[in-house]
């Protein structure tokens, strides 16, 4: 049986990052000599019971492409990859959903919310960027050698490429860090561009986007690390 991956998103032909990651797919199955099934699913169908219980995805990867068709869908999805310790892994919009999720149910924030969506918003978690970082790149740190993120690639930086204009509302860190999610890179302007929580198999955040990064001859080792979590391989 073939193991699946199930990607969380709105498939655009006309994105280019979408296509990145689909990109990325195929280096990773190269270099793994594995053949791995990774299905597109859309936000407005998706049912994490069916997908995760029935159809035995073993990982969800949650993709660019916000505002999504269904942010619920989104939510609960995270939600319950998060709860059941399914490897789930967020760049951009998935980042910023997967920090709206953490807050609403782990952080009791109830109106967590995304100011591209609702930007009279009482709680936005993911707030307009200062400057776009749609099509920018950037030198980021880790900040934390005990992070998967450090141990994965085994330096204290790396390089971020981004398609996006939203990100973390820095006044909500606190909160966030307290109940458990650790944020383990850091901009040379001081922001943060990831994170993760601890006390979970694999549930990685990103909001620059390692598809981009990733080649043929050398595909991106988070995105290797995230589908080896999934499928069980070592």
């Amino acid at each position: 049986m073939i193991d699946k991956i199930a990607i969380l998103g709105d498939f655009n032909p006309a994105y280019p990052t979408q296509h990145a990651l689909n990109d990325s797919t195929r280096h990773v199955q190269k270099h793994l000599n594995k053949e791995i099934q990774f299905d597109w699913i859309a936000t407005d169908i998706f049912n994490p019971q069916i997908v995760f219980e029935k159809e035995n995805y073993k990982g969800l990867w949650v993709a660019p492409g916000s505002p999504y068709r269904n942010m619920k869908n989104v939510i609960n999805a995270i939600k319950y990859s998060r709860i059941n310790n399914i490897p789930t892994f967020g760049n951009c919009g998935g980042f910023q959903h997967m920090v709206i999720e953490f807050a609403k149910n782990v952080c009791g924030i109830e109106n967590a919310d995304h100011e591209e969506i609702n930007p009279d918003g009482p709680d936005l978690l993911i707030k307009k960027l200062a400057c776009s970082l749609k099509g920018e790149q950037e030198n980021l740190k880790i900040i934390h050698k005990t992070s998967c993120l450090y141990k994965v690639l085994s330096q204290e930086e790396l390089l971020g490429k981004y398609s996006c204009r939203y990100g973390l509302n820095e006044k909500y860190i606190p909160l966030l860090e307290e109940k458990g999610m650790t944020f383990t890179s850091i901009s040379e302007d001081g922001n943060y561009r990831s994170f993760e929580v601890n006390l979970h198999p694999f549930f990685v955040g990103t909001l620059f986007q390692p598809a981009l990064t990733s080649v043929e001859e050398q595909p991106n080792p988070i995105i290797i690390e995230f589908i080896k979590k999934s499928v069980g391989v070592c």
